[in-house]
């Protein structure tokens, strides 16, 4: 099974100081947060990470299912996140300025249809603070599902919460 989901990537970057590499999936079509998303893929990478970014498939597609296969039965079953990180999957989410403080629980609450990793796009400047609190309250009073959140903004990338 590894081998066919090694056939769907093709690998773009290889860090060989960390060991890191970035590989995109065969038949990727550019985002409007395309840019971002390597980006990001490129700070993992960095660190030794193995990041695989992904494009839109559709669920009844046999590629859906060797992707993104480990989603079924799941209330993230049709959904396509846009990175795997190390085997795992994460949500990148952006916004459009000017920023105002629902648009970072617009964001978290998109990214959350999506995955339980969320990496958020903060350079238009929001305080951690305010997305932390967002976090916990969405954690403890509405017993939402998060297992990671990141920030990435001015071209670096902080975990900000990660469950315990």
């Amino acid at each position: 099974m590894n081998m066919v989901i090694q056939q769907l990537f093709t690998t773009c970057k290889e860090f060989s100081n960390s060991g890191g590499q970035i590989e995109i999936m065969v038949g990727y079509t550019k985002k409007s947060d395309h840019k971002d998303l390597f980006a990001i893929a490129r700070l993992f990478a960095e660190k030794g990470e193995r990041v695989q970014v992904t494009t839109d498939v559709h669920f009844k597609d046999e590629k859906y299912k060797k992707v993104f296969g480990e989603l079924n039965g799941t209330k993230y079953e049709h959904k396509c996140p846009d990175l795997i990180i190390n085997g795992k999957f994460y949500e990148y989410e952006s916004y459009e300025a000017p920023f105002r403080k629902v648009k970072i629980s617009n964001m978290i609450s998109k990214g959350l249809k999506q995955s339980s990793r969320i990496i958020i796009n903060n350079n238009k400047g929001a305080n951690h603070r305010l997305i932390k609190r967002n976090i916990y309250n969405r954690t403890y009073f509405e017993n939402q599902k998060i297992d990671e959140v990141w920030i990435y903004e001015r071209g670096e990338i902080y975990l900000v919460y990660k469950k315990q």
